[in-house]
């Protein structure tokens, strides 16, 4: 996985934090209903991202009890990831 481009883009905003974070997903792209249903729930769940293109993907948790806001973009080879 570490040869492939990242599948999208994952905006998310933590309660309290003024501005949103952006994830470079590797994998299956989660649905807008997969957010919905892990925000609804408080899931913590695993991701594969990676921050630049020439560093590989590494796994990250995800505490959706705690995102606000969330939105999925396409994959923009010029950003880097945002925490």
């Amino acid at each position: 996985m570490a040869d492939t481009d990242p599948t999208c883009e994952l905006h998310i905003r933590m309660t309290g934090q003024a501005h949103d974070q952006m994830l470079r997903l590797h994998g299956d792209q989660p649905s807008e209903d997969d957010l919905a249903s892990w925000m609804q729930d408080g899931a913590v769940v695993r991701l594969l991202v990676s921050e630049t293109a020439n560093r590989p993907p590494h796994t990250i948790l995800v505490n959706f009890g705690s995102v606000v806001l969330a939105w999925l973009g396409p994959f923009k080879s010029d950003r880097g990831v945002g925490f």
